[in-house]
């Protein structure tokens, strides 16, 4: 195994629902699935002689958490919504609690956010990490693995994993930042543009003015105070940001 894997134990006695989760998490990487354990004693001498990154827990199990070096990342697995125990279970050091019926959706936002907590600190200490608001999260040039990012959404705004190459640019747009795709899907994000500029790197993405960040690789032409990028879309070009914006295209 690479030391840079970020490795998973699973326990449950539930068949379907552990090929499930090895469905759902053959899509990540570099994320590999250490130990599948169907008995607490299992899942106790594994993780007491390993360094795990993260643990799916079938919550009927809950009671390895007093035997076990607890790894960074605790994902409960609960066939039944019930607010109360839930709540118990984060105070007790959960991460996040995956909800049947474990759909795709929510599954990548939970492995989303733990994602981003080591494309930002790229740690391989395993020891408990403190939350992180998403929008304080930088880009991390050293990680070779972050070639996207997971941007949560709120309320009624979608979550998605945005691979960087296919960014045209993005906007501010009153108190919103859209993201432009290249096959010409458009989201909106409520936060701040240098916040969300802060989540992308800066050597392919640079500002052009006040409001508009472009993909450098996307650039198609430049004249006087215009930048042109793919699909004909037109920018001006401020004094202030043009020095920024030739030094990052003769690199």
């Amino acid at each position: 195994m690479n030391n840079q894997d970020i490795e998973v134990v699973i326990l449950s006695d539930d068949e379907i629902k552990v090929n499930k989760l090895r469905c759902l998490l053959s899509k990540f990487y570099p994320v590999n699935v250490a130990s599948v354990c169907h008995y607490p004693a299992e899942a106790i001498l594994y993780l007491n002689n390993h360094r795990t990154s993260i643990f799916f827990l079938d919550l009927g199990f809950s009671e390895v958490l007093h035997d076990i070096r607890k790894p960074p990342f605790i994902v409960g697995l609960c066939d039944a919504v019930n607010t109360k125990r839930v709540k118990s279970f984060l105070k007790m050091g959960f991460f996040e609690v995956f909800y049947s019926p474990y759909s795709e959706n929510e599954f990548n936002c939970i492995m989303g956010k733990i994602l981003n907590i080591y494309g930002t600190y790229n740690k391989v200490e395993h020891r408990v990490l403190k939350r992180v608001e998403e929008e304080n999260m930088a880009y991390n040039a050293e990680n070779p693995y972050q070639k996207a990012v997971f941007i949560m959404g709120k309320r009624n705004e979608d979550s998605m994993r945005v691979v960087f190459d296919n960014v045209l640019y993005f906007k501010k747009i009153g108190n919103q930042v859209c993201i432009y795709f290249e096959d010409g899907l458009k989201r909106y994000y409520k936060t701040n543009l240098k916040m969300f500029h802060n989540r992308f790197p800066k050597s392919q993405f640079v500002k052009i003015n006040k409001s508009v960040v472009i993909n450098i690789n996307k650039l198609t032409g430049m004249k006087k105070n215009r930048v042109e990028i793919a699909h004909n879309s037109i920018f001006e070009l401020s004094r202030s940001f043009k020095k920024s914006l030739m030094e990052s295209l003769s690199k």
